[in-house]
């Protein structure tokens, strides 16, 4: 359960529109607390840092996630996925996949990509096709912040092409409309909520059970995801933020 609430906190920033500069920061950190029912299961953290490698300029993106407190006593999950992309394009070089489910389950990948040859190399599984524009699933999660999405308009289906889970995979997003949501923390904030097109057998109530809200302002950053299951529902919060670019628009 808990990586699939990983991969959704990461897929609601999988989302293309009309190209604009990119709005990312460096050193950047988004906190997130995940909750089952009212209890907090698990905490993630999104990083970005800029390094140079053999002279050439990268973007080092991190996302990792972990259970905590109870949760964390019945089945402790440490979850951490990097992509090395180029800062223009956010097109991954290499990128990581690091697993850790109690003792029951460990898988450490790593993956290089050859985007003119359309192939990449996975530690896992070998050499794979792979499509035109394909992004590891971190890199494709800060695809967002350099697109446009206050000209989409509701119903606009969007999809960006990923190499996640040994395979080719199409995120599919759909544009709902613009919502105020209240943070406890930081109060009121105007955001975009989407809901993705996927199909999960058995863990949604329904085909709307997820929805994703993300700021709608110059960050566009993920606010909220609220997942309705067929055990309970569970929902993904920031908590905390540093180092973004603009300030975010939220009103107490």
């Amino acid at each position: 359960m808990m990586r699939i609430l990983l991969i959704f906190l990461l897929t609601s920033l999988a989302i293309a529109g009309y190209a604009q500069p990119s709005p990312i920061g460096e050193n950047e950190q988004l906190d997130y607390e995940i909750y089952y029912a009212f209890v907090t299961g698990a905490n993630m953290t999104l990083q970005t840092e800029k390094i140079t490698e053999d002279g050439k300029e990268l973007i080092h993106l991190v996302a990792k996630g972990n259970t905590v407190g109870f949760i964390d006593k019945i089945y402790h999950i440490m979850e951490d996925y990097e992509c090395w992309a180029d800062p223009k394009t956010l097109l991954p070089v290499r990128a990581l996949k690091n697993v850790r489910e109690s003792e029951s389950y460990k898988r450490y990948i790593t993956y290089d990509f050859d985007h003119e040859k359309h192939r990449v190399k996975s530690s896992h599984s070998g050499i794979s096709e792979i499509k035109n524009n394909c992004y590891d699933i971190v890199g494709a999660c800060y695809k967002i912040r350099t697109y446009d999405i206050e000209n989409m308009k509701p119903g606009e289906k969007i999809t960006i092409n990923t190499f996640f889970g040994e395979e080719n995979w199409p995120l599919c997003m759909k544009y709902i409309q613009k919502e105020t949501i209240k943070i406890s923390k930081y109060g009121k904030i105007e955001c975009y909520k989407f809901v993705p097109v996927v199909q999960v057998s058995g863990l949604f109530t329904d085909k709307d059970a997820l929805s994703i809200w993300i700021s709608a302002d110059e960050n566009k950053i993920p606010i909220r995801a609220q997942m309705s299951l067929m055990v309970g529902s569970a929902k993904v919060d920031i908590v905390s933020f540093k180092n973004l670019p603009y300030t975010p628009k939220f009103i107490k």
